[in-house]
């Protein structure tokens, strides 16, 4: 299935472009699946059987995602949609990407959700105030009372939890503390993640980018940003925070490029950028500096 879903965006992509049947130069692809170092040897494998291109490359989507918020050639990813991931690639071109070793309480939504649904509990036994989550998850659930909550979530009737993510940054905006204390202990967390995969390449002293990718960054309010910024200038001082433009699979575009050696003229930028905003994959606005005055 993951093959068939491979070739037909691929063959709709050079459709679309008007170019012949032959073989592209090359295919860079980016894969949920490609965690075990065998599984990176599998999907080559089978990515290279299906005749697309004679170049094929296969890296971990964090990559990509981190390709799609700048155009070094190094740096960190954060990611924090639905689930979550970190990655980084040192000057020299080595790669981490911490896979299964990334912690569930800080798997992007449904964590946030989770940490919601316990702040709720804590809040009903009288172990935490009262917090605005408890009227705004019952009512998205049309629940009436936590205990009818709590047997849904024990009988498995709740569904993926990140539903209730947004509702996590609509509280905190509007004043609820128990809610910017969890946005707060997500993003140490999520700094984290980042700082010790950058020291693991000695990169703490170096002037990085460090990416922020995922729905989760495209929330209400600056909160989490902010404490993600914070906490990974105490340890790289000399970072940047972005919040990527672009959606990872531009950065699969950008990854290919950087395996030809295509060096990132203003012509080719201005033409990359063109290119995604025809195919709406402009994420948000990037923010060059986070403490940077004004709109970014």
């Amino acid at each position: 299935q993951a093959m068939r879903s491979i070739t037909i965006a691929a063959t709709n992509a050079r459709g679309a472009a008007g170019l012949a049947a032959e073989p592209v130069e090359i295919l860079a692809c980016g894969l949920t699946g490609a965690d075990w170092e065998d599984e990176y040897a599998l999907l080559h494998g089978n990515v290279a059987q299906l005749g697309l291109s004679n170049q094929v490359v296969i890296k971990n989507d964090s990559i990509i995602a981190l390709k799609g918020g700048t155009f070094s050639p190094y740096g960190a990813v954060i990611i924090a949609g639905t689930g979550g991931n970190c990655a980084v690639i040192s000057p020299e071109g080595d790669e981490f990407v911490y896979h299964y070793y990334h912690d569930n309480y800080l798997q992007g939504g449904i964590a946030l959700g989770r940490r919601a649904l316990d702040s709720i509990y804590r809040s009903a036994t009288g172990r935490m105030p009262a917090t605005a989550l408890t009227q705004l998850v019952l009512d998205q659930y049309a629940f009436t009372t936590v205990d009818e909550l709590l047997r849904a979530d024990c009988e498995n009737r709740l569904g993926s939890t990140s539903s209730i993510a947004p509702l996590v940054f609509q509280a905190a905006h509007e004043g609820d503390y128990p809610s910017s204390l969890i946005i707060e202990s997500f993003g140490v967390g999520l700094a984290e993640l980042a700082t010790a995969a950058l020291a693991k390449f000695n990169m703490a002293g170096l002037d990085v980018e460090i990416v922020l990718s995922g729905g989760i960054f495209k929330a209400v309010g600056s909160l989490l940003d902010e404490v993600i910024a914070a906490n990974i200038h105490m340890v790289v001082p000399r970072a940047r925070i972005v919040n990527a433009r672009y959606e990872p699979v531009a950065g699969a575009a950008v990854l290919g490029l950087q395996e030809l050696d295509i060096e990132f003229t203003e012509d080719i930028r201005n033409r990359f950028e063109n290119s995604c905003k025809k195919h709406d994959l402009i994420r948000v606005r990037t923010k060059p500096e986070m403490w940077a005055e004004g709109e970014p």
